[in-house]
């Protein structure tokens, strides 16, 4: 058996929404905060893409944390989506943005300020990405033996808590749409 298949990939189920303005962006927070109890965490984010066969790859440098390599699954469709990922940290994250652009190569560059909140099984991300606004996203984290459906479930709990509308969702990840 190889180290692949050895490795049990970590699952989610996500949502992305389009958040119109900065007032709408500040009154999500609030829900956030109300939903949580807490003032969330402020997180700078500065994620570099490769290209990637399968997938996508990305590594994510982190001012306050060590900075992670992420290889991720998602479907690009609206609405709740189950997303498969592999996720390390790394001790010399400049070296590795070197040995992947020059085998790979860097397919962009995505910077952001992400505002983290934790309910439950959910990752509740309000993100400002720079060069494209505001956005929400939710990620349920599933324990093995959750379904797809019990994640779904979940996720659309926190679309209403959220009052996200269907025309709202988005497709694809942030770095398709700065491409585009």
């Amino acid at each position: 058996m190889s180290a692949v298949e050895a490795s049990v990939a970590s699952r989610n189920i996500e949502i992305k929404a389009t958040i119109q303005d900065e007032e709408s962006f500040r009154r999500m927070v609030k829900i956030a905060e109300q939903l949580t109890g807490s003032s969330g965490e402020v997180i700078k984010q500065h994620d570099v893409f490769f290209n990637a066969q399968k997938g996508r790859l990305k590594l994510r440098y982190l001012e306050t944390k060590k900075s992670e390599l992420i290889q991720y699954f998602r479907p690009d469709v609206g609405g709740p989506k189950l997303s498969t990922f592999h996720k390390i940290d790394l001790d010399e994250p400049k070296l590795m943005e070197t040995i992947l652009a020059e085998s790979v190569g860097v397919k962009g560059e995505v910077r952001k300020q992400r505002h983290l909140f934790l309910h439950k099984q959910t990752r509740i991300h309000l993100d400002d990405v720079e060069g494209l606004g505001y956005f929400l996203e939710f990620e349920v984290c599933l324990n093995p033996e959750q379904t797809v459906d019990d994640g779904t479930e979940m996720a659309n709990e926190m679309m209403k808590l959220f009052e996200i509308d269907e025309k709202d969702l988005i497709e694809g990840a942030y770095m398709d749409k700065l491409l585009k």
